[in-house]
């Protein structure tokens, strides 16, 4: 995952970022990597033609880049080269997509924030800019520390119920195998099945709806044991759920503390975009731990 050596921190001033710099400065710390702390800004009153407004827009970065440089002692103090970039533009996605045009990063760290009150993350328009766009992978966090011990959790799907391509559970898993090295981490398969639509269409009396349920559940099984044993995975890390994945897998990574769940995503061929889904979606704003787009 750390090619380039690089992890970029997109500073948003309506988040509380210090978690988020603190982590990403752990995972500099042990990948060897720099952080750039991004931001942008804009103020319409001074994109004016007024002869001064170039001046005052330089005044404006500079007190971004002031508060900037504020966080990057956080990830100094622990022997971490930071620097930092503000640029003039009022839309922070697409300041950051054209920023990593010209400078190639590893991963991406955001903060973003989850009330439990009514079990939903609020995800900004910049957040599902980069869910949706980022060409590398993006961690969305949450203001919670990581365990002493962190768990990570890869979302699969060994028998491509929804049409996956047979590559994207490689690819979760291999950015789960890096992290979990980085991290000296705990690392979980979770293969979340709902057999409701085709038990529907089988309630036939002649049926017994039993064994057929019985017999899904091992099919699921054996696909997910299978995939795990061929990463050197343990079986005992890949852990077999039944229900909606929008319910079960948001309830699982709640129930059993998990630090970091790591989630696929696609570019469809002739679009110029990543795209999740409608269900992936409802599961991301339901997820109360960091999140890892696996792109």
């Amino acid at each position: 995952m750390f090619e380039h050596r690089h992890i970029i921190v997109l500073m948003d001033p309506a988040e509380e970022s210090a978690v988020a710099v603190e982590k990403a400065a752990t995972m500099a710390r042990i990948s060897g990597s720099h952080i750039t702390l991004f931001s942008s800004g804009y103020d319409g009153a001074l994109n004016s033609i007024h002869p001064h407004s170039e001046n005052a827009r330089d005044s404006y970065l500079s007190r971004l880049l002031d508060g900037l440089e504020s966080l990057a002692e956080v990830a100094r103090s622990k022997n971490v080269v930071v620097k930092t970039e503000a640029v003039w533009d009022k839309h922070a996605g697409a300041a950051l997509l054209n920023y990593l045009s010209g400078n190639p990063a590893d991963l991406v760290i955001k903060a973003t924030h989850h009330q439990n009150v009514i079990q939903r993350t609020f995800f900004s328009q910049t957040d599902w800019e980069l869910i949706r766009h980022c060409p590398v992978p993006l961690l969305l966090t949450k203001a919670t520390q990581w365990h002493d011990q962190v768990t990570i959790c890869a979302a699969v799907d060994p028998v491509r119920t929804n049409d996956k391509p047979d590559f994207l559970d490689d690819h979760i898993i291999k950015c789960g195998l890096e992290m979990k090295d980085m991290l000296s981490a705990n690392l979980q398969l979770l293969h979340v099945y709902d057999p409701t639509p085709l038990m529907i269409y089988l309630d036939q009396p002649a049926i017994n709806s039993t064994d057929i349920g019985e017999e899904i559940r091992a099919q699921h099984l054996e696909a997910l044991v299978q995939l795990a044993e061929s990463k050197g995975i343990p079986k005992d890390q890949a852990k077999l759920e039944m229900g909606a994945p929008v319910q079960v897998i948001p309830d699982y990574l709640y129930e059993y503390d998990i630090d970091i769940v790591i989630m696929g995503a696609v570019s469809r061929t002739g679009l110029e975009r990543w795209l999740l889904g409608h269900t992936a979606e409802k599961i991301l704003d339901r997820i109360t731990v960091d999140i890892l787009i696996a792109k």
